[in-house]
């Protein structure tokens, strides 16, 4: 379903779109809806509702603080300790301070990765190439 709005433009911003209109065989209508699709920022809708406060955020930041974000890693002694958590639940019983520990060190790294890959989203939006993953720093 469509909704209609009015808004108020600069003349020459009006003529920049029925520029784009007219060079594109399309309606003005149709270029303001796709330069609106492609500005506006990605929705927080695929971040679990746990980790939204924490991401959201991410929209205020600089470029420069969005490729801080985006080369942030989950420290090495800390993925040991979850991969050894992991393991040991699979041959025994993890205690209730084991498995809150657990749940925190997974948390924590479903943060880093949630952050990430929002900046990287919000940076490719903004115009920036984004990095393979063999150019990101790498855990000790």
């Amino acid at each position: 379903m469509a909704q209609t709005i009015t808004i108020n433009l600069p003349d020459d911003l009006y003529q920049q779109l029925q520029q784009a209109a007219k060079l594109a065989r399309q309606p003005i209508e149709t270029i303001v809806a796709q330069s609106l699709t492609h500005s506006l920022p990605p929705l927080l809708k695929d971040i679990p509702p746990a980790y939204q406060a924490d991401v959201y955020p991410l929209l205020t930041m600089s470029e420069a603080e969005l490729q801080q974000e985006l080369n942030q890693i989950f420290p090495s002694d800390r993925w040991t300790e979850y991969e050894a958590l992991l393991d040991k639940r699979k041959s025994e019983t993890l205690t209730a301070k084991e498995i809150s520990r657990l749940n925190q060190l997974r948390r924590q790294a479903d943060l880093v990765t949630f952050r990430k890959s929002y900046a990287a989203v919000l940076l490719k939006r903004r115009g920036h190439r984004i990095p393979t993953p063999a150019d990101l720093p790498q855990p000790d």
